[in-house]
């Protein structure tokens, strides 16, 4: 079943054999020739989907423009692509489109933002931001296809409000869950009901129990950390963990990232920073997507108002200006994130060069829309140099060796 312990057995040659920190490699090989990326044959089956290689393998991809088959097969695609890498899981691509039809149908299509496509979504960011990063040389095959299943379920059963929403209306969620993510948690606990219940649709179930386990603890993990509660903590132990090697001589990231709580802070990250990534790409994306969220903001805003409970920030359609509000939640909240990341994996540098763009996108419309007097200006424009400068700083000072 290409469990590790049967692959550490082996003779090698197979770059997919895997062990703890990623595959294998027979005495023939070394890191420098293995490559992740698809073979032939995964290519082609991209024509069966029509979406071509070249935009699959881009920040171009806009599951927007894909009807919902489309978005199915992509996802199929991605999981089995990566699981055929590294043969540490083996499902069956039935097994694995019917496990992602039922995530599917556990979306709510009805909103604007938190629906099967933005899964879709994340879940390409991460597969990119695996295979830029050289993931394989830190995280096992058991681990990417963890990650993987995650992104995918790591907002299924969203109702289109948050976590603030659902405690100040003391909403069953949060009863269940005290108050503690209740959102994430019923993520998670979705997903795994959807595992064990639904016939056909287990994408484990060729793991080993101990092996299983280890799947659910980095699953569960990974999900609970795409609650914004725990943002600046991510942001915080991002930056240590980049100082604790700046200037340090392991230069092999499979001992940088060796240890499995330095693993799980990778994964969370990467699984975050997907999920808040729309201010990180290409304009046209960035600006379909942050037109949806706040949508869904504002319709939250409007059951707020009815309810004569508090209006969160962002959420009230009559005094919100929508390109303000975008200069601020990447100052505040993505700027830091994406220097973080990008100081620790330089390779996903592009990601920090479209927030940079969008950022100044943002204060363009601003000043267009409302106008402003020029100390309003000036004011905004400094605050949006003083980003642009700091993701600047960001790309000149990454890990030159994960590069």
């Amino acid at each position: 079943r290409g469990h590790a312990s049967e692959a550490a057995g082996s003779s090698g040659g197979r770059a997919g054999a895997v062990h703890a920190t990623g595959p294998r490699l027979g005495s023939q090989r070394s890191w420098a020739d293995f490559d992740p990326h698809p073979n032939d044959d995964f290519i082609k089956r991209l024509g069966a989907i029509e979406v071509p290689w070249e935009t699959i393998d881009s920040w171009n991809f806009n599951v927007l423009k894909i009807d919902r088959q489309k978005q199915l097969k992509v996802a199929s695609w991605i999981v089995l692509q990566n699981a055929s890498v590294y043969q540490e899981v083996k499902p069956s691509p039935e097994v694995t489109n019917t496990f992602l039809t039922t995530l599917c149908g556990n979306y709510k299509a009805e909103l604007p933002f938190h629906t099967f496509m933005h899964a879709v979504d994340v879940l390409h960011m991460i597969w990119r931001f695996m295979l830029l990063s050289k993931a394989h040389m830190f995280l096992s095959g058991l681990e990417q296809f963890a990650l993987l299943v995650s992104a995918a379920s790591h907002d299924v059963g969203h109702m289109g409000h948050n976590n603030p929403f659902l405690i100040e209306v003391s909403h069953e969620l949060a009863m269940r869950y005290n108050d503690r993510s209740p959102l994430e948690n019923m993520h998670c606990a979705t997903m795994f009901q959807i595992l064990s219940s639904t016939p056909g649709a287990n994408v484990f179930e060729s793991l080993r129990r101990s092996d299983f386990f280890e799947c659910r603890r980095l699953c569960i993990e990974a999900i609970l950390h795409t609650d914004m509660v725990h943002h600046f903590e991510m942001v915080k132990d991002t930056h240590m963990l980049y100082q604790m090697n700046m200037d340090g001589d392991e230069k092999d990231p499979a001992m940088i990232f060796h240890d499995k709580e330095t693993k799980q802070k990778v994964m969370n990250l990467f699984l975050h920073s997907a999920d808040v990534s729309n201010p990180c790409k290409p304009w046209a994306l960035c600006h379909e997507w942050a037109m949806r969220c706040l949508e869904e903001f504002f319709n939250q805003g409007d059951q707020e108002k009815k309810l004569g409970i508090p209006v969160q920030m962002l959420n009230d359609r009559t005094k919100v200006n929508k390109p303000f509000s975008q200069i601020g939640f990447m100052e505040f909240m993505i700027v830091p994130l994406e220097a973080a990341k990008v100081k620790l994996f330089p390779s996903l540098f592009e990601t920090a060069e479209h927030l940079s763009a969008n950022i100044q996108e943002w204060n363009r419309l601003w000043v267009e829309e409302v106008g402003h007097n020029d100390e309003q200006r000036e004011k905004v424009q400094g605050r949006v140099n003083k980003a642009c400068d700091v993701l600047a700083e960001a790309q000149a000072s990454g890990l030159p060796y994960l590069g």
